[in-house]
């Protein structure tokens, strides 16, 4: 049986295609590591809206400059990541990985389009 991460949690929009694409991955990492991420469905939930907002400045840091979904939160490191991530990235934030910056470090993100 999975073992349940309260530590951990995906912030969510019910019909956010970023979201919707993070299905999979997560899906794939709860499998491998035999636990379940908590899941908090934001849009239309004005309690997990509330609970969210607990970690709106963490969330906001690593969106650049304000809360959206999806967002992953490691209550414990008390860091975050925001948008769709790789499985190395939500990984290294289960893990507790430094992801300051939205970026899971020792593991780096490919360079933005700076067109």
């Amino acid at each position: 049986m999975a073992t349940k991460r309260a530590d951990i949690i995906e912030f969510y929009g019910e019909t956010c295609p970023h979201c919707l694409s993070m299905k999979p991955v997560i899906k794939k990492i709860e499998k491998n590591k035999d636990i379940e991420i908590t899941k908090l469905e934001v849009w239309n939930n004005t309690d997990n809206q509330a609970t969210m907002k607990k970690y709106e400045k963490i969330i906001g840091e690593a969106c650049g400059g304000f809360a959206a979904v999806p967002a992953f939160v490691n209550t414990t490191t008390n860091q975050a990541l925001c948008g769709a991530h790789d499985e190395v990235d939500l990984v290294a934030l289960i893990d507790g990985g430094d992801c300051s910056g939205n970026v899971c470090k020792p593991h780096t993100k490919m360079p933005k389009d700076n067109a």
